[in-house]
């Protein structure tokens, strides 16, 4: 078996001669303008000829972008987790690809002996899934959230590629998968976690951003280290964090709380229990390998040069515009309008999720009006400054985006703008209130 790393968690896995391309993103400006590969990556270097099949782990575009689907023959077969809600299948089905859907945990036969196994990454149990994010419904079949993780195997080796399944939801997955599978020889491990925080908070002094990215670059690691502790690879490589933000938010790139690959790869190696494992670490640059039947890379690992880094995102990740920012610019009663509309669907959803918290979400809106929807009286208003009670949560989008998202999914999202750092956000008191962040997808129209 071999890895070869072609992007953030772009990798591609070669087993028993069948080829499986993992969450293909390699162009940049995804994120609706905002995410950037660094490395920069050449895509005419990259042989998408002999690809077997594309495995996609969940629809967020560091795993799932079109253009980069867009160089993979139609003919290739994707495989995803058949998920309760068919929004990934469909997505996928609209470029032209003929998709195939494995059950939870069912091995599907890649052909020479090769096998993958395709996990939910709450073990399609809704009930872990609810407690994490508070969003339970009354619909209980088959998991109800996005990420999915998979393990390949051949006649010799066994891989986990985690992706984007969190240590917490995904607790029970990976001792399903340890416990049936036993001895992991390689495992891809996140570091990082792509929120808004800290770089995104509204009012954070230098000591406060400080802080938040501290505590996050915390967050996100001893998330990753958690999973290992219990896979217990033989090999492990950190992945899903090479990326820089571009355009108008590129100054954000300061307050990003994602460690370097190869400080990753101490803290995990340095821990005691994966020390005692024995689990080593595995450090790739672009189009590099592991071969797991040798145990050698193509090339020892060249870390990041910062200062090249910082370069490239001032000449050229910061030059480059938002795909929103040819829309003209709307007036405040306009966007006001949608936001009456849109609020009744929060509403609904309020209830279903039995939230019953006094907060005010505000939203800055054009020549200094804030839209103001009161969470626990269903009020939506527009409101000439700031005023707002004790609880709030303040939420500045650029007018334009903040059109599109309150248009509705097909247009923009509110977790992949959150995730582009297309906002700012203050909020008292200064606590993440998960169900409110829940509550903003659904507010659309």
């Amino acid at each position: 078996m071999k890895i070869t790393k072609l992007g953030s968690a772009t990798v591609l896995v070669e087993a028993n001669g069948k080829k499986i391309l993992c969450d293909p993103w390699l162009t940049d400006g995804i994120y609706y303008g905002s995410w950037f590969n660094y490395p920069p990556i050449d895509m005419d270097v990259i042989d998408f000829s002999e690809i077997d099949y594309v495995y996609v782990s969940h629809v967020h575009p560091d795993h799932f972008d079109p253009k980069t689907m867009d160089r993979i023959d139609r003919e290739t077969p994707v495989l995803i987790h058949r998920y309760h809600r068919d929004f990934l299948r469909r997505n996928i089905e609209r470029l032209g690809f003929t998709v195939v859907e494995i059950e939870n945990a069912k091995s599907y036969d890649i052909g020479n002996g090769a096998e993958i196994t395709i996990y939910a990454a709450d073990n399609c149990d809704p009930q872990v899934c609810g407690q994490m994010f508070g969003c339970i419904t009354s619909d209980l079949r088959g998991s109800l959230q996005l990420d999915s993780l998979c393990v390949i195997t051949d006649s010799e080796h066994t891989l986990v590629n985690t992706n984007d399944c969190p240590e917490p939801i995904a607790r029970n997955t990976l001792h399903a998968v340890k416990e049936r599978f036993g001895e992991i020889d390689f495992a891809l491990v996140g570091y990082t976690s792509a929120s808004l925080y800290p770089h995104c908070m509204m009012h954070y002094d230098a000591q406060a951003m400080e802080a938040g990215r501290l505590k996050a670059r915390g967050v996100g690691l001893n998330t990753g280290l958690k999973t290992l502790r219990i896979l217990k690879p033989k090999y492990f490589m950190p992945f899903a964090g090479t990326y820089v933000l571009g355009g108008s938010n590129a100054a954000k790139n300061t307050n990003l709380s994602i460690p370097e690959l190869q400080d990753a790869a101490a803290f995990f190696r340095d821990d005691a229990e994966i020390s005692a494992a024995g689990s080593q670490p595995v450090l790739l640059n672009f189009q590099e390998s592991f071969d797991l039947a040798t145990e050698v890379a193509s090339q020892s690992y060249e870390p990041i040069d910062p200062d090249a880094r910082d370069a490239y995102i001032r000449d050229v990740a910061s030059k480059a515009p938002y795909t929103y920012e040819v829309e003209d610019l709307p007036a405040a009663e306009d966007i006001m309008e949608m936001f009456r509309t849109a609020a009744g669907r929060m509403a609904a959803k309020r209830k279903e999720l039995k939230y019953s918290e006094p907060l005010d979400l505000l939203f800055d809106l054009p020549d200094g009006k804030f839209a103001r929807l009161a969470l626990d009286d269903e009020k939506a208003e527009m409101i000439d400054g700031f005023d707002a009670r004790d609880r709030y949560m303040r939420v500045k989008v650029d007018p334009r985006l903040l059109v599109k998202v309150l248009s509705g999914p097909r247009f923009a999202n509110w977790n992949n703008i959150e995730i582009g750092a297309h906002l700012e956000l203050d909020r008292k008191p200064d606590v993440y209130v998960p169900t409110a962040h829940v509550l903003l997808n659904s507010l659309h129209i």
